[in-house]
């Protein structure tokens, strides 16, 4: 009776990562803007869970496990690559063809490239909070910096953000029209 309690329990576990499956990819793709890796790494992440899922104590804190060991691995990946800087050379094919969202699309590719253009330890936190929408404890206990870090990391990278974006409407790229979606 025991081991089938346990088999349905992985079984539920399993799909409570599934469904966060999607959202630690956008998150892994932000920062690597590659889709292969970002899918590699989301499963690596999926692997080490399953794997050390006796070691989550607490089922409320999943996220921030889950981001943690994703954030680990993405570390890993590059201190095995030695890249310490940023990736610029990444292309987005991923832009919408129909006439109609063309300026969408393109505000998205811009804002997209601004962000790969920031230092990593600024990406991290600005994707966890605005593309994730972890809470600033949240992505201090991930990110494993204190809180204050966390806040002035996200000052920076916002302000770093909009400059970009300024300037880029400045040069008629862009509509000046920025606003805080949260």
């Amino acid at each position: 009776m025991k081991k089938i309690k346990n088999l349905f329990a992985a079984a539920r576990l399993k799909q409570e990562f599934a469904d966060r499956r999607n959202k630690l990819y956008r998150v892994a793709y932000s920062w690597c803007h590659n889709h292969s890796l970002a899918d590699d790494l989301v499963q690596e992440t999926m692997l080490k869970a399953i794997k050390n899922a006796g070691n989550l104590r607490d089922q409320a804190t999943m996220d921030t496990w889950l981001y943690r060991i994703l954030l680990n691995i993405w570390h890993d990946y590059l201190r095995i690559q030695g890249r310490n800087t940023e990736l610029y050379d990444v292309s987005d094919d991923s832009q919408l063809g129909h006439d109609d969202s063309y300026q969408q699309s393109q505000i998205v590719g811009r804002v997209r490239a601004s962000v790969e253009r920031l230092p990593m330890p600024l990406r991290e936190v600005v994707t966890l909070a605005d593309f994730a929408g972890f809470s600033y404890a949240e992505i201090a206990e991930i990110v494993d910096i204190p809180i204050g870090t966390v806040m002035s990391r996200l000052f920076r990278a916002r302000q770093n953000l909009k400059e970009q974006l300024l300037d880029l409407a400045g040069e008629g790229k862009l509509p000046v029209r920025l606003m805080r979606v949260k």
